[in-house]
């Protein structure tokens, strides 16, 4: 198994991540973190390094990098801001030989996964999208209110500059841009999964269902049941991860 960091430029920012890489790999999963809870926590051990790597275990390369403003990436958070670094990712990993061939899939969690759904309905290099516990629109936690939103972010250490943003209208509006169920429809023809826990007490059931309603075909809806927000946790939601995968996606030739 191959392990590489990589730095993504993005605007004009630097952000960190890493791929990983199994012999006779069958495509390539861009992992999408969602919003941590805290910019100055440690990230975990187990976290996205770990599972890259069990999906690595399993036969598919991954990608995965910290959005601007999370954890060490530099950078104060937007959905646009967001939108791009995933869409800088991709460009960087074209250029990538270890990976050099291989489909490309979205795989995004909570808000993360709002940002797989976005950025996949309009590139035409991303084969599938999957996500776990995807937000369909950000008004969850306070986040349809801007000024609530914004002070979360700020209290996070996601936002550290005090000027951020210049134009909070125009901040705001992002999430009504980027929101998923707005894109959720042109990821069809490509297929789409979204894994949702039934006892997620973050983002609840209901957005999936509303993601469903508004996708087209191809599409899948796998609930978990008393299942809770952090799904990559969760092996049956990995399991049906790799369930859908490894009938969804035609592998490298």
């Amino acid at each position: 198994m191959l392990v590489r960091p990589i730095a993504i430029r993005s605007d004009d920012l630097t952000l960190p991540g890493e791929l990983v890489v199994p012999e006779a790999a069958r495509a390539l999963l861009v992992l999408c973190r969602g919003i941590p809870g805290s910019r100055t926590a440690d990230e975990p051990a187990q976290g996205y390094s770990g599972f890259a790597r069990d999906l690595a275990a399993q036969g598919y390369a991954a990608c995965w990098f910290f959005f601007r403003g999370c954890y060490e990436a530099p950078g104060d958070f937007s959905a646009a801001g967001w939108s791009r670094d995933l869409e800088a990712t991709l460009d960087a990993l074209a250029a990538r030989e270890e990976v050099d061939g291989l489909p490309r899939v979205l795989v995004g969690s909570s808000a993360g996964g709002a940002t797989a759904i976005a950025v996949g309905s309009r590139r035409d290099d991303v084969v599938a999208v999957a996500t776990l516990a995807a937000v369909a629109s950000w008004s969850v936690e306070g986040a349809g209110d801007g000024p609530a939103l914004l002070q979360r972010l700020r209290n996070s250490g996601l936002i550290r500059d005090p000027a951020f943003p210049r134009d909070v209208d125009a901040w705001t509006a992002e999430f009504v841009d980027e929101a998923a169920e707005k894109h959720v429809g042109a990821i069809t023809p490509r297929p789409l999964l979204l894994i949702h826990g039934d006892a997620d007490d973050v983002v609840p059931y209901t957005h999936a269902e509303r993601l469903f309603s508004f996708a087209g075909e191809p599409k899948e809806l796998a609930r978990i049941p008393a299942g809770a927000h952090q799904l990559r946790r969760d092996r049956r939601a990995v399991e049906a991860l790799l369930d859908w995968l490894n009938r969804k996606v035609r592998p490298a030739n």
